[in-house]
C-alpha cells in the first residue's frame, strides 16, 4: 500500500479542532469568573448608592428638624419678651397702687392710725 500524507491545510484565522476546543474551554472559565466579579462591582455600586442616598435623606430630615426649631426659638423668644413686658407692668408701683385704691378700697392710714413698737 503506498503511504498516503494527510497534511493538515490551515488557513489563517482557522483554528484546529484542539485548539478551538481549548479555546473554548478557556472563555467557559472567563465567563465564570467575570459573573462573581460583575455581581461583586454591582453590589458594592449599590451599596455605596444605598449609603449617599441615605445619608442624603438624613441630612434632610435634619435640616427639616433644624428650620422648625429654629421656628420654635423664635417663637419662645418672642414670648418670653412679651411675658418679661407684661411682669414689669405687673410690678410698677403705680398699678399697685391703683388697684389697691380702686379694686381693694385701701387707703394710706391716718397719723392716729399708725402705732410706734419700741
Amino acid at each position: 500500500m503506498a503511504h498516503v500524507s494527510i497534511k493538515k491545510i490551515s488557513a489563517p484565522g482557522v483554528l484546529s479542532v484542539q485548539r478551538a476546543a481549548h479555546k473554548r474551554a478557556s472563555n467557559d472559565t472567563e465567563q465564570t469568573q467575570f459573573l462573581p466579579i460583575a455581581l461583586g462591582v454591582v453590589l458594592i455600586i449599590f451599596l455605596f448608592s444605598f449609603i449617599y442616598l441615605w445619608s442624603r435623606v438624613n441630612v434632610t430630615k435634619y435640616g427639616y428638624e433644624i428650620s422648625s426649631a429654629v421656628t420654635a426659638r423664635a417663637s419662645l423668644s418672642e414670648e418670653n419678651r412679651r411675658l418679661s413686658m407684661e411682669i414689669t407692668r405687673l410690678k410698677s408701683p403705680e398699678r399697685i397702687e391703683r388697684v389697691a385704691k380702686d379694686e381693694l378700697g385701701l387707703v394710706y392710714p391716718t397719723a392716729d392710725q399708725i402705732v410706734r413698737i419700741k
